[in-house]
C-alpha cells in the first residue's frame, strides 16, 4: 500500500480507500471507523477528529499477511504512539525502528518516504496522536517557552525514537482505550488524554539524560551493521556486548547507545527478535514442539521461550499453533468446496 501524506488527517483517509473497507459513520461526524476486510484480516482502525492538525488513531486487528506500507510524509507530523501488542519494522533515510509489545515511540518527520511492515497472525492494538508542530507550539506561552519546545522538538527530527515507559504513561493509555464517555464529553475527555499523554512524554523524555545524540561516523556506522550481521548468525549463542564491541572495535558505551539509536532496539532486544522469527519457523514449516523449538532458538528452560513467545506475539505458542491449524483446516475446507463446485 502506498500513501501520499499531505496534511495530518490524509492517512485514515487514504487508508479506507486502499484497504476498500468500509467506514463506518458514528453518530458524530468527528469519529470514524474502518472495518478491515476479511481479505486482509479483522478488526478495525478508529479515528477521532479533535480539530484541524489533530487526531487520535486506534487500531485493534490482526492481518492474515504481513502488511506493508509506503508512506511519503509530504507534511510536517508529530506522532506519539504507544503499541500494546503487535510488531511493525519501520526504515526510512537509511535508518530502521523496530516496535513491539508496550513500547512508546515518538517520530517528527517531514519530506520522507517511510517504509512500515506489520507481521501477520498476531493482535496489534496500537494507539497514536497525530498532530501538526505548530499545534503542539499552540501551547506555548511566551517566546522562551516557544524556543524551548522547538528545541525539544528538534530532538526527534528526522527520527523514530523510543521514549521512556513509566506507569502513569500506561495509565494514560489504558484511560484513552477504555473511554466511557459519550458524545462532546468523551471527545472533550480524549483530548484532555491526549494532552496529557504528551505531556508525561516530554517529562519522561526530558528527563532521560540518554536520550541525546550521537554523532555516528561512516565507520561507526559500517561497524554496527558488522554487529547487526553477527547477532543475526549467532543469536543461538549471541557474543556478549564485550565480545561484540572487540570483535568490531569499539568501547562498549558508545555500542550499546550508538546501536540502540540506529536500529531502534537495543542489541538484546535484537537477538530476541531474531529468536521469535526462527521460532515461527520452525514451529510452522519444521513442525518442531515447543520444547524442540526452544532449544533451537537458544533457550534452555520452555518456560522462558514462552513468556518471551507471549511478550513478542501477544500469544502462547500453543495458542499461535492451534490459529494456524484452523487457518490451515479452513483453508482445505475451502479447498474441498472449490473443487466439488
Amino acid at each position: 500500500m502506498t500513501f501520499h501524506i499531505t496534511q495530518v488527517h490524509d492517512l485514515f483517509d487514504q487508508l479506507a480507500g486502499l484497504m476498500d473497507g468500509s467506514v463506518r459513520q458514528q453518530r458524530h461526524a468527528w469519529e470514524q471507523r474502518i472495518d478491515i476486510p476479511s481479505r486482509i484480516g479483522r478488526g478495525s482502525v478508529t479515528r477521532t477528529l479533535i480539530r484541524p492538525g489533530m487526531e487520535i488513531m486506534y487500531t485493534d486487528a490482526v492481518f492474515e499477511q504481513n502488511i506493508r506500507l509506503h508512506i511519503q510524509e509530504a507534511c510536517q507530523l508529530f506522532e506519539i504512539s504507544y503499541c500494546l501488542s503487535g510488531e511493525i519494522y519501520s526504515e526510512w533515510d537509511g535508518k530502521r525502528a523496530y516496535t513491539g509489545h508496550e513500547t512508546g515511540s515518538v517520530l517528527f518527520l517531514e519530506d520522507v518516504l517511510v517504509y512500515e511492515e506489520k507481521k501477520a497472525g498476531i493482535p496489534h492494538q496500537l494507539l497514536e496522536v497525530r498532530l501538526t508542530p505548530s499545534e503542539l507550539l499552540h501551547y506555548a506561552g511566551d517566546a522562551a517557552e516557544r524556543r524551548q519546545m522547538e528545541s525539544w522538538l528538534s530532538r526527534h527530527r528526522g527520527g523514530i525514537d523510543r521514549y521512556p515507559d513509566t506507569p502513569a504513561i500506561r495509565k494514560c493509555i489504558s484511560d484513552m482505550i477504555h473511554c466511557t464517555y459519550k458524545g462532546a464529553m468523551k471527545r472533550l475527555y480524549l483530548e484532555s488524554k491526549a494532552l496529557e499523554w504528551i505531556a508525561l512524554f516530554g517529562e519522561a523524555d526530558c528527563g532521560d539524560s540518554s536520550s541525546g545524540g550521537i554523532v555516528l561516523k561512516k565507520e561507526d556506522l559500517e561497524k554496527l551493521k558488522q554487529v547487526e550481521l553477527l547477532v543475526e548468525r549467532h543469536y543461538e549463542q549471541p557474543p556478549t556486548i564485550r565480545e561484540l564491541a572487540r570483535q568490531v572495535g569499539m568501547n562498549e558505551f558508545k555500542l550499546k547507545k550508538a546501536f540502540r539509536e540506529w536500529s531502534g532496539m537495543t542489541i538484546f532486544e535484537l537477538v530476541r527478535q531474531k529468536r521469535m522469527e526462527k521460532a515461527l519457523w520452525y514451529l510452522e514449516v519444521e513442525q518442531l514442539n515447543i520444547g524442540e523449538t526452544a532449544v533451537s532458538v537458544g533457550y534452555s528452560n520452555a518456560s522462558n521461550f514462552t513468556a518471551n513467545f507471549r511478550k513478542h506475539y501477544g500469544c502462547n505458542p500453543s495458542d499461535y499453533l492451534q490459529r494456524i491449524r484452523r487457518q490451515e483446516l479452513a483453508e482445505r475446507r475451502m479447498d474441498s468446496d472449490r473443487q466439488r463446485q
